[in-house]
Protein backbone atom coordinates (compact mmCIF):
# COMPACT_ATOMS: atom_id res chain seq x y z
CA UNK A 1 0.00 0.00 0.00
CA UNK A 2 2.88 1.91 0.95
CA UNK A 3 4.33 1.91 -2.77
CA UNK A 4 1.05 2.47 -4.31
CA UNK A 5 0.79 5.78 -2.42
CA UNK A 6 4.26 6.76 -3.07
CA UNK A 7 3.61 6.10 -6.58
CA UNK A 8 0.60 8.07 -7.12
CA UNK A 9 2.69 11.42 -5.15
CA UNK A 10 5.26 11.11 -7.56
CA UNK A 11 2.63 10.81 -10.38
CA UNK A 12 0.75 13.97 -8.99
CA UNK A 13 4.02 15.74 -8.78
CA UNK A 14 4.94 14.66 -12.19
CA UNK A 15 1.84 16.05 -13.43
CA UNK A 16 2.61 19.80 -11.55
CA UNK A 17 6.18 19.72 -13.03
CA UNK A 18 4.88 19.26 -16.50
CA UNK A 19 2.16 21.57 -16.51
CA UNK A 20 4.26 24.47 -14.92
CA UNK A 21 6.41 23.61 -18.06
CA UNK A 22 6.11 26.88 -20.58
CA UNK A 23 7.91 24.99 -23.09
CA UNK A 24 6.97 20.97 -22.01
CA UNK A 25 8.34 19.01 -25.13
CA UNK A 26 11.76 21.35 -24.34
CA UNK A 27 11.86 20.27 -20.70
CA UNK A 28 11.14 16.84 -21.47
CA UNK A 29 13.50 16.78 -23.82
CA UNK A 30 16.44 18.08 -21.02
CA UNK A 31 15.27 15.58 -18.85
CA UNK A 32 16.16 12.95 -21.39
CA UNK A 33 19.31 14.75 -22.22
CA UNK A 34 20.68 14.45 -18.60
CA UNK A 35 19.38 10.60 -18.13
CA UNK A 36 21.09 9.89 -21.39
CA UNK A 37 24.64 10.30 -19.79
CA UNK A 38 26.69 7.52 -19.01
CA UNK A 39 23.64 4.90 -20.15
CA UNK A 40 25.24 3.77 -23.39
CA UNK A 41 25.20 4.58 -27.15
CA UNK A 42 21.73 4.88 -28.45
CA UNK A 43 20.74 6.42 -31.96
CA UNK A 44 16.86 5.56 -31.27
CA UNK A 45 17.59 7.90 -27.83
CA UNK A 46 19.18 10.53 -29.99
CA UNK A 47 16.74 11.15 -32.54
CA UNK A 48 14.15 11.21 -29.63
CA UNK A 49 16.46 14.41 -28.40
CA UNK A 50 16.89 15.34 -31.74
CA UNK A 51 13.08 15.65 -31.55
CA UNK A 52 12.68 17.13 -28.67
CA UNK A 53 14.64 19.97 -29.85
CA UNK A 54 13.57 20.42 -33.29
CA UNK A 55 9.61 21.47 -33.66
CA UNK A 56 9.51 20.71 -37.32
CA UNK A 57 10.02 17.04 -36.44
CA UNK A 58 7.55 16.42 -33.83
CA UNK A 59 4.82 15.00 -36.57
CA UNK A 60 7.54 12.49 -37.06
CA UNK A 61 7.22 11.86 -33.49
CA UNK A 62 4.91 8.40 -34.16
CA UNK A 63 7.69 6.65 -36.06
CA UNK A 64 10.42 7.74 -33.62
CA UNK A 65 8.85 6.18 -30.62
CA UNK A 66 8.09 3.26 -32.95
CA UNK A 67 11.89 2.88 -33.45
CA UNK A 68 12.76 3.14 -29.50
CA UNK A 69 9.28 0.72 -28.69
CA UNK A 70 11.38 -1.92 -31.31
CA UNK A 71 14.47 -1.72 -29.82
CA UNK A 72 12.89 -1.12 -25.93
CA UNK A 73 11.47 -4.71 -26.59
CA UNK A 74 14.84 -6.44 -28.45
CA UNK A 75 15.36 -9.55 -26.55
CA UNK A 76 18.63 -10.51 -28.85
CA UNK A 77 19.78 -7.31 -27.24
CA UNK A 78 18.45 -6.48 -23.70
CA UNK A 79 18.59 -3.56 -21.91
CA UNK A 80 19.63 -3.41 -17.97
CA UNK A 81 17.24 -1.37 -15.72
CA UNK A 82 18.54 1.82 -15.97
CA UNK A 83 18.81 1.84 -19.77
CA UNK A 84 15.43 0.40 -20.20
CA UNK A 85 14.04 3.73 -17.67
CA UNK A 86 16.12 5.85 -20.14
CA UNK A 87 14.20 4.63 -23.32
CA UNK A 88 10.73 4.63 -21.44
CA UNK A 89 11.72 8.57 -20.67
CA UNK A 90 12.44 8.67 -24.32
CA UNK A 91 9.28 7.34 -25.66
CA UNK A 92 7.30 9.67 -23.60
CA UNK A 93 9.46 12.53 -25.09
CA UNK A 94 7.99 11.07 -28.54
CA UNK A 95 4.99 11.06 -26.57
CA UNK A 96 4.54 14.58 -25.46
CA UNK A 97 6.21 16.10 -28.99
CA UNK A 98 3.66 13.94 -31.06
CA UNK A 99 0.42 15.51 -28.40
CA UNK A 100 1.91 18.92 -29.26
CA UNK A 101 1.99 18.48 -32.73
CA UNK A 102 -1.82 17.77 -32.52
CA UNK A 103 -1.84 14.79 -34.64
CA UNK A 104 -4.25 12.19 -34.71
CA UNK A 105 -4.42 9.84 -32.98
CA UNK A 106 -2.82 11.46 -29.77
CA UNK A 107 -1.08 9.46 -27.37
CA UNK A 108 -1.85 9.68 -23.75
CA UNK A 109 -3.08 12.85 -22.15
CA UNK A 110 -1.13 12.07 -19.06
CA UNK A 111 2.23 11.19 -21.16
CA UNK A 112 4.32 13.72 -19.84
CA UNK A 113 2.95 13.55 -16.45
CA UNK A 114 4.88 10.21 -16.19
CA UNK A 115 8.23 11.55 -16.85
CA UNK A 116 8.83 12.84 -12.82
CA UNK A 117 8.11 9.39 -12.13
CA UNK A 118 10.40 7.25 -14.64
CA UNK A 119 13.12 10.08 -13.73
CA UNK A 120 13.17 9.42 -10.35
CA UNK A 121 13.22 6.25 -10.71
CA UNK A 122 15.78 5.72 -12.28
CA UNK A 123 17.77 8.54 -9.74
CA UNK A 124 17.08 6.05 -7.24
CA UNK A 125 18.19 2.56 -9.22
CA UNK A 126 21.35 4.44 -9.74
CA UNK A 127 24.19 4.59 -7.84
CA UNK A 128 25.87 7.68 -10.04
CA UNK A 129 25.87 10.35 -8.17
CA UNK A 130 26.76 12.93 -11.21
CA UNK A 131 23.68 11.58 -12.88
CA UNK A 132 21.33 11.75 -10.03
CA UNK A 133 22.00 15.63 -9.46
CA UNK A 134 21.71 16.29 -13.45
CA UNK A 135 18.61 14.43 -13.36
CA UNK A 136 17.27 16.23 -10.28
CA UNK A 137 18.77 19.69 -11.82
CA UNK A 138 16.67 18.87 -15.25
CA UNK A 139 13.72 18.16 -13.30
CA UNK A 140 13.45 21.68 -11.27
CA UNK A 141 14.35 19.08 -7.73
CA UNK A 142 12.56 16.31 -6.68
CA UNK A 143 9.45 15.47 -4.56
CA UNK A 144 9.72 15.38 -0.78
CA UNK A 145 8.38 11.88 -0.70
CA UNK A 146 11.29 10.54 -2.78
Amino acid sequence: MADQTNAQGLYAWGRSRFESQPAPVTWAGNVLRAANRNLGDFPEVDNALFLAETEEQWPQAREVFDRLRRRSLDQNAPLNEEQALLFTLAELVAKVAHNAAGIRPPFDHDSGWRIGLIASRLISVTDAPQLQAELTTALGGQPKAV
